[in-house]
């Protein structure tokens, strides 16, 4: 409760309702008694003379004393039964329910660096790796650099229009490739190294990466997934995982061939979500004319996510619309960049920060979910699909 009155100025209204009766959630675990008793913790709690009373009702102290140890007791289970308290599909009630591990988190140098943190699913044998969106000055200002740089192709192979170096958004790149002045060591390496360190160690070699971001943190998933896909110990398993989500534009004709290259050969996956309006997601500004048609492209699978259903549902506009950006000639590349500009997707000025925001994404993600248990889910036979099934539909067989 105090944490929604003190940030009411900057949650959207519809966070509220995250929570399955926010005013209930706590008389409900304060009123938890001997139902439960988790890696030997009881919820009892214990009488001043010794021995427990199970109709006693928990004090805040008892139970944040409870829920201290079953943190610290590292057993991912032990907030299981927290899972109640939210609504279905909401970040909260994911969060509760996954078996992952935050193993990682980089945030030092919060004003200069970017924030990443990095997470273990033992079950799943997954490292998954994310990417904070912006909120610094130090953020904002990479974001808007978006000037083209020239970046190293890490690809050895020869395929078709290979260039030995990649054009990418300046300001992402060197967030993330950028030396540092004491160690002369980049972002990317000290994450790679991590991601490989945790992976070894608490799964063993059969591990697989998945990487993900919001915004800023979806450019930079995206940089750190295809670099990664060159390097043999994250691709042994399964092809690199990337997962973005309001993701602007960040890279160029000469890196999109390099990715589809990657694609190919299963090193990489990318599935990017953005909902329609979202002006964010529709930024650099992308008119310049280039050899290739535009200036800025995207890569992999656009999963495009609409509104409420309403009248725009009679043509099947609340159905997720998916496509892969494959290679166009310069003719039709230039007519997608007209179309997906930021100027013709701009929504009303008032809705902008609501149409870019987290809490907008994941009700339509969740939406998504719901739909797929729709009998006219026949319309888009994509959803309710794994990445590995899209990509498999999309573009493997095309290459076969």
């Amino acid at each position: 409760e105090d944490h929604v009155l003190h940030n009411k100025l900057i949650i959207p209204a519809d966070d509220y309702e995250t929570f399955a009766g926010a005013e209930d959630v706590g008389n409900k675990l304060v009123k938890m008694t001997s139902s439960l008793n988790l890696a030997g913790m009881s919820l009892v709690p214990e009488l001043a003379e010794g021995g427990s009373d199970p109709e006693r009702n928990m004090s805040e102290k008892e139970l944040l004393d409870f829920m201290t140890k079953c943190i610290e007791s590292r057993n991912v289970g032990s907030l299981d039964f927290m899972a109640d308290f939210f609504r279905d599909d909401t970040i909260s009630q994911t969060m509760v329910k996954s078996k992952a591990q935050v193993v990682w988190m980089q945030d030092w140098f919060p004003i200069k660096d970017c924030i990443y943190a990095i997470s273990v699913d033992e079950k799943k044998k997954r490292v998954l790796v994310v990417f904070r969106g912006a909120i610094t000055r130090a953020d904002w200002n990479h974001g808007l650099d978006a000037a083209m740089k020239k970046g190293h192709n890490p690809v050895k192979d020869t395929y078709e229009g290979k260039k030995s170096f990649l054009k990418i958004h300046r300001g992402f790149y060197t967030y993330l490739f950028r030396a540092r002045k004491d160690t002369s060591t980049r972002k990317y390496d000290e994450i790679a190294n991590k991601v490989f360190e945790y992976g070894n160690k608490m799964i063993g070699s059969d591990f697989t990466v998945t990487v993900n971001g919001y915004s800023l943190g979806g450019a930079l998933s995206l940089l750190f997934g295809f670099y990664a896909s060159t390097d043999d110990r994250f691709t042994q398993n399964g092809p690199v995982k990337v997962f973005s989500y309001g993701m602007p534009y960040a890279v160029s004709h000469s890196f999109a061939d390099a990715f589809r290259h990657q694609e190919r050969n299963r090193k990489v996956q990318h599935a990017r979500f953005y909902n329609s309006n979202d002006l964010v997601a529709h930024l650099p500004f992308n008119a310049k004319l280039t050899k290739r048609g535009s200036n800025f492209v995207h890569v992999g699978i656009d999963v495009k996510l609409y509104s409420v259903p309403g009248l725009a549902s009679l043509w099947g506009g609340r159905y997720p619309r998916f496509r892969y950006n494959d290679r166009q000639s310069a003719m039709a590349a230039y007519w997608r960049a007209i179309k997906l500009n930021s100027l013709v997707n701009m929504p009303f000025p008032w809705l902008v920060r609501n149409m870019h925001g987290l809490p907008e994404l994941q009700k339509r993600i969740a939406r998504a979910i719901s739909i797929t248990e729709d009998a006219k889910v026949a319309r888009n036979p994509f959803l309710g699909r794994t990445l590995d099934e899209v990509y498999e539909e999309m573009v493997y067989k095309k290459e076969d």
